[in-house]
């Protein structure tokens, strides 16, 4: 009565099975992450030492 089609056996057609699918996007959220902090560790290594900024005002505090 049904008839089930059969899909054509391709060594190119596989997909990657779901579990293969999800580590792979964990894998790449996990360096992703891991980059980050790397870069934000090395701009705050990288930074320059703050120096205090003075600007003279004469008539700042007038009265």
């Amino acid at each position: 009565m049904f008839r089930r089609r059969r899909r054509r056996s391709s060594s190119f057609a596989r997909r990657a099975p779901p579990q293969a699918r999800l580590a792979i996007i964990g894998v790449g959220v996990a360096l992703f992450i891991a980059l980050f902090i790397f870069f934000i560790r090395q701009s705050d290594e990288l930074a320059p030492a703050p120096q205090e900024i003075r600007v003279e005002l004469p008539d700042a505090f007038k009265e």
